[in-house]
């Protein structure tokens, strides 16, 4: 036994068997359905035969599947049994193509493909009826959608309840810690207009942001003082902010007081 050895990193290193390098193969290809048919057939079974005839114009060849494999089964409609074989051509002058099969231990070359074949279907009109049930079986079977509509009398309860809140299952605990620790708790009125008035001890004119991070309240809460105190500025040179009303200002003019702005 002659032969060379496959030297690859990942692969196992297998001899290579050329015994039978020298056989003459053929290469048949088939219907899509006979090669499905072909894979279902139990192995060492018979398939179908070949037959040969002398004509003037050359030999004709004809494929005959077994009638019982043309049968339908698995959903599946009848398929022809008469198949006409037609002599190619390989592709490429200096084209070489081999058979292997793979063991254990060995890689074996089986042949070289020196004939072509492609079998079709015959054009009688027993055939052809058969092969035109089947093309139209598998154009519906492509159009018919995945998902189809189903009316039903039960009720489906899709919602599973859970005791986890919408919030725990989009944040994470430090997120939710976070909030917590900054959560505005409402203080009494005294409290928080006695805030107001300090902050407006240092700044005669203070924004609605700055007012809120000072008193720790929340903003919705505050803005009932501030309506109840403070004057809106909406023109500039002070421009949305806010300012004490006149009745809570401790100073009588913008010159005696405070006129820092934050």
């Amino acid at each position: 036994m002659s032969g060379i050895y496959v030297d690859q990193p990942e692969i196992k290193q297998k001899t290579v068997s050329t015994e039978r390098a020298q056989n003459s193969l053929w290469l048949v290809k088939v219907p899509k359905y006979v090669a499905e048919r072909l894979q279902k057939c139990e192995v060492g079974s018979k398939f179908g035969a070949i037959q040969t005839q002398r004509t003037p114009a050359g030999p004709e060849f004809t494929f005959e599947v077994e009638p019982k494999l043309c049968e339908p089964c698995n959903g599946l409609p009848a398929c022809p049994s008469s198949h006409t074989m037609k002599l190619g051509t390989l592709a490429g002058v200096n084209r070489n193509l081999a058979v292997y099969s793979d063991t254990q231990d060995v890689i074996n070359i089986e042949g070289v493909v020196k004939t072509k074949f492609d079998v079709m279907q015959r054009s009688d009109p027993k055939s052809s009826l058969s092969y035109m049930k089947l093309k139209r079986f598998e154009a519906e079977k492509k159009m018919d959608p995945g998902r189809k509509i189903v009316i039903t009398n039960k009720s489906h309860n899709n919602f599973k309840p859970s005791n986890v809140s919408r919030e725990q299952m989009y944040t994470t605990k430090a997120e939710r810690e976070e909030k917590l620790r900054n959560k505005r708790t409402r203080l009494d009125a005294d409290a928080v207009e006695s805030m107001i008035l300090r902050a407006f001890k240092k700044h005669q004119y203070i924004s609605q942001k700055h007012l809120v991070a000072i008193t720790g309240q929340p903003e919705a809460y505050l803005k009932g003082f501030l309506h109840k105190m403070c004057v809106y500025n909406q023109k500039t040179p002070h421009k949305n902010t806010w300012e004490l009303k006149p009745e809570y200002r401790y100073y009588e003019s913008d010159n005696a007081g405070p006129s820092e702005e934050t």
